[in-house]
């Protein structure tokens, strides 16, 4: 065998053993996720145009976390409403790629922090502070650089699962401030 057929062997045999064993993700729906401008960092945000005044949609955005989150109390760090303003930090799960049988492992927690600010016939949303529950503090925006030393594929999974998790999360929040709230005040 010539030495040039030995190598183009050697190449075409380490290629597969690589491409072999290597954890496939799916990559091509990753989702581009909001960065904002200033920070840098992940934010979703949003100005929602609703008919209110604002002491009525901070009561729905109250009733709707205290209806979205198991521990609301736990999970709101302010709740002020002379400011028609919700503010909290909650916690969700993101899995590795489930292996061939379907079993998911669980990858880690993500924290973030989401506020909700009323004022009349309008809310509006943020989500930001995005990271990876840990000893050290890890922001998800590291999962985004392909460049990063620790890079794996698998992080293009998390902020695929990240992405669905908050839009999920947006998506029920204005389901939740369009439903009428009943305040009773009678102490």
């Amino acid at each position: 065998m010539t030495m040039k057929k030995l190598l183009i062997t050697v190449v075409v045999i380490t290629g597969f053993s690589v491409s072999a064993f290597t954890q496939k993700t799916t990559t091509e729906n990753i989702p581009g996720l909001p960065i904002d401008t200033v920070t840098k960092k992940i934010m979703y945000k949003g100005v929602i145009q609703q008919p209110g005044i604002t002491d009525t949609l901070y009561y729905r955005a109250l009733h709707w976390v205290n209806t979205f989150f198991k521990n609301p109390i736990d999970v709101t760090k302010i709740r002020d409403k002379e400011n028609g303003k919700v503010e909290g930090i909650y916690r969700f799960k993101v899995y590795n790629t489930p292996v061939k049988d379907g079993t998911k492992t669980e990858a880690g927690l993500v924290s973030y922090t989401f506020i909700i600010e009323c004022k009349e016939n309008k809310y509006r949303y943020k989500i930001t502070d995005l990271n990876l529950k840990g000893v050290s503090y890890f922001a998800l925006e590291r999962w985004m650089d392909k460049k990063d030393q620790s890079y794996i594929p698998e992080w293009d999974y998390y902020l695929t699962q990240v992405d669905q998790y908050i839009q999920e999360f947006i998506k029920n929040l204005k389901k939740g401030m369009l439903e009428a709230v009943k305040i009773n005040d009678n102490w």
